[in-house]
């Protein structure tokens, strides 16, 4: 009797073994971030948008996404479009060599504060956005 006892327990440990080994994943929702990115009214033509989380308890993914030539950027958070909930520090980087090609080699149309940690960009995504909630506007 007390044998058929540990064989179902080692049973019932051995069935629940590959649900455990999902267990320590971060699992998050996102929702959709767009915006566009412009300098005195210009789009900015190529870069890097990237949130970087402000809360301690939000997932440790980057979210970020490609400035296209309109100047619009998309995010995407460990390959899910969007970005979870709450309050973000946002950095603007160059395009690397398409940015470079594009200015002539010049530094970027913008003051390079945006793409510093210390970056004075704020925004807070949220569930149902007002029109332009996550538009960029630098200065040069």
């Amino acid at each position: 009797m007390r044998h058929l006892l540990v064989l179902r327990i080692c049973l019932a440990f051995l069935v629940c073994l590959p649900f455990a080994a999902g267990c320590g994943k971060t699992s998050f929702q996102t929702v959709p971030v767009k915006g566009k990115v412009t300098v005195d009214g210009q789009p900015v033509t190529a870069g890097q948008v990237t949130f970087v989380a402000q809360d301690s308890n939000a997932p440790k993914e980057v979210s970020s996404g490609e400035i296209g030539n309109n100047g619009e950027y998309t995010i995407k958070t460990a390959g899910k479009d969007g970005a979870p909930l709450g309050k973000y520090k946002v950095m603007v980087s160059p395009g690397g060599s398409s940015m470079m090609v594009k200015k002539g080699g010049e530094a970027p149309p913008y003051n390079t504060k945006y793409s510093s940690p210390q970056t004075p960009l704020e925004v807070e995504v949220v569930a149902s956005p007002s029109a332009g909630h996550y538009d960029l506007k630098l200065t040069k």
